[in-house]
């Protein structure tokens, strides 16, 4: 049995997720968020709490073998490191940006510099996540949208970012990989994309 803590599982891609990995008889989930009471999933541990309290995330991280957080906030991901530690928890998987780096291509980095601006790059959990000695997984995330596409392109760091769009439902599958050991991306920030969306000038649903 391998339990899943979920952090913001409120989320827009928590949403895709809790139900694919409630369909695994060897996952046992945790979810946690400001109103995790709430949310509208059975055979889950609901907990309530703030993210940006240590305390909080302590508690929901008892017995916990992988957590999952669902956005990306350097001095929160700081705070969940810590947490991890005292909770003795080593792997994380963390949804995170593109351009962290200034690795996107063109002709796709002109139109995506405009929308994200030049903050994007900074104060981001990869940052801290780089610096622990955690099981980490950075998901440097092309633009979402919704659809029903499972498929995606793993890119490692240091090689150009290419693709303009992927599915929530592709993110989760990655996801749901990566819980069930199909994918090894250990102590990797990688990129995610969808196939065929390399090269684009911008996402299809712009």
């Amino acid at each position: 049995m391998v339990n899943v803590l979920i952090i913001g599982a409120g989320g827009q891609i928590p949403a895709v997720l809790i139900p694919l990995l409630q369909q695994q008889a060897d996952v046992k989930l945790t979810l946690f968020g400001r109103n995790a009471a709430n949310l509208p999933y059975e055979k889950a541990t609901k907990i309530s709490g703030n993210a940006g309290n240590e305390s909080d995330l302590v508690r929901a991280m008892q017995d916990q073998d992988i957590v999952y957080m669902n956005f990306d906030n350097k001095k929160i991901t700081e705070k969940v490191i810590r947490a991890m530690h005292k909770a003795g928890v080593k792997r994380i998987i963390q949804a995170g940006v593109l351009s962290v780096y200034g690795e996107v291509a063109e002709p796709f980095a002109a139109w995506n510099s405009r929308m994200m601006g030049s903050s994007i790059a900074h104060n981001r959990g990869i940052e801290a996540l780089e610096a622990t000695d955690l099981d980490y997984t950075y998901m440097r995330m092309t633009w979402l949208y919704d659809g029903e596409r499972t498929d995606y392109v793993v890119s490692p760091k240091g090689e150009p970012f290419l693709g303009a769009q992927i599915t929530r439902r592709a993110i989760a599958h990655y996801i749901l990989d990566a819980v069930q050991e199909k994918r090894n991306d250990i102590k990797a920030s990688i990129g995610l994309w969808e196939p065929g969306s390399e090269n684009k000038a911008k996402p299809d649903f712009y």
